[in-house]
């Protein structure tokens, strides 16, 4: 195994938090964000749909998005979406962003400025560019207000919450939108073997914009994991490292998703690492499905 694992990059097996696998006839067979083993992170996507064929390649060079190829536009569309994009959007400092899209999705070319204030706890951006979509050609401006903090209640506990306020305004069209987010959370850390994390959004939006990709509507969604981690022998040179539920209810679509991660502990590796089962249950029988995938943890 210590051969084995010399031959990828330190951090390879950490990239795995995002792979997911297909392997129904509803949803498709394929992999899902398979990082290959380079240097560089770069995703590799490969999955027969059942209607289309999804394959891209994406990584981030020096702070920047580079993506292209045929994106997930779900089980049921006809076509996937064809993209290609390179987008630079660091923390604070110049933004920009050129993306291409087809089967009906938008296209934009926008440059902005992010900066921080109040210890980084308060993020503002602001984003001019053009945007087309189904033939609406229209210029936009982009304003953004993130704030965060986090308070600990003891060595075990700490809450959280997050604010942003957006608004978007296309001139030539006379139209603007603004909309709101409201995140809480809470997180349950008393020992290494036990780690506990609840979340909450809520979004409001008011109005509407040219662009219908630019559109955000009324959304509610509930997060909730519980990661546990088997004690380390120190003579132990791999098993079992933990096991992880996960579970998330998109109130607004009546989506529930529950996810089951078994971890395995290798002293090799950098991150716990294992399979990934797991089950949709959507409105309808056709969107409900087993989830299939590859998950990560810290040690």
């Amino acid at each position: 195994m210590e051969a084995f694992a010399a031959k990828f990059p330190p951090n390879y097996f950490s990239r795995f938090g995002s792979t997911t696998v297909l392997v129904t006839p509803s949803d498709g067979f394929g992999v899902r964000a398979f990082p290959l083993p380079l240097t560089q992170d770069i995703r590799f996507t490969l999955a027969k749909r059942p209607n289309y064929w999804e394959y891209n390649l994406f990584t981030r060079y020096q702070g920047v998005l580079i993506a292209a190829g045929v994106f997930d536009n779900g089980a049921t569309a006809k076509t996937g979406i064809p993209r290609a994009e390179m987008t630079y959007d660091p923390y604070t400092g110049v933004q920009w962003s050129a993306k291409w899209q087809g089967a009906g999705y938008h296209s934009k070319v926008s440059v902005g400025y992010a900066f921080t204030v109040a210890n980084n706890k308060v993020r503002v951006l602001n984003n001019v560019g053009i945007a087309e979509q189904k033939g609406v050609v229209a210029p936009y401006t982009q304003s953004e207000v993130t704030a965060r903090d986090t308070l600990k209640l003891n060595s075990a506990t700490s809450v959280r919450g997050v604010a942003t306020a957006r608004l978007y305004t296309f001139p030539a069209q006379s139209t603007a939108q603004t909309s709101v987010d409201l995140t809480f959370g809470a997180t349950y850390n008393p020992s290494r073997t036990l780690l506990l994390d609840v979340s909450h959004l809520e979004r409001f939006a008011f109005g509407k914009v040219a662009i219908p990709d630019f559109n955000f509507a009324r959304y509610e969604e509930t997060n909730g994991s519980l990661l546990l981690r088997t004690p380390i022998n120190p003579n132990q040179s791999t098993g079992l490292g933990g096991f992880r539920i996960r579970a998330t209810r998109n109130w607004t679509g009546d989506y529930t998703y529950l996810r089951g991660d078994i971890l395995i502990y290798d002293k090799r590796l950098p991150v716990l690492i294992g399979p990934t089962i797991g089950y949709q249950w959507g409105p309808t029988t056709q969107t409900s499905m087993f989830l299939f995938g590859i998950s990560s943890a810290p040690k």
